[in-house]
């Protein structure tokens, strides 16, 4: 099995599960998105290209930056409310990778089992999925009908 290329440095990683922690907060037994440990996965989906990297490391950056020129300290050091405004502020200068990051949040948090086997999701085992047979009968109306293309 391929080991995953660390890519963040520790202040970085912590820096986003503070971030997935503000984009999908803990709630009743529901854990917050940075606490289901998808910094991890983030890295494998990120480390794929030079320019998710690139894009990731800057927009991590960026929060730091705006945290220290809004409100004086690193963004995970401030409130919570003083993490949403600075996340708001990212939002609106650095739209792309804001989009980016909510993506791989959303992706990360429902489709990790805990946030699934709370809301009532099961997944089939492999052994209980039996695709259903093709109906070829589906087909006969386009075979029924004239072609559609040229031939060359």
């Amino acid at each position: 099995m391929p080991t995953i290329r660390q890519i963040l440095t520790e202040s970085q990683r912590d820096l986003l599960i503070g971030a997935f922690n503000r984009i999908i907060p803990a709630e009743g037994d529901f854990p917050g998105a940075g606490d289901l440990g998808l910094a991890d996965s983030l890295e494998e989906t990120i480390g794929r290209t030079q320019q998710s990297i690139r894009m990731f490391l800057e927009g991590l950056a960026q929060i730091d930056i705006t945290a220290v020129q809004e409100r004086g300290m690193e963004f995970c050091r401030l409130s919570g409310a003083d993490q949403d405004s600075t996340l708001q502020s990212v939002e609106q200068s650095h739209p792309a990778f804001f989009n980016e990051l909510k993506r791989q949040c959303y992706n990360g948090y429902y489709t990790h089992p805990l946030p699934q086997e709370l809301i009532g999701y099961s997944r089939p085992e492999p052994s209980e999925y039996r695709p259903m047979p093709f109906d070829e009968s589906l087909l006969e109306p386009q075979k029924q009908r004239a072609p559609f293309w040229r031939q060359v």
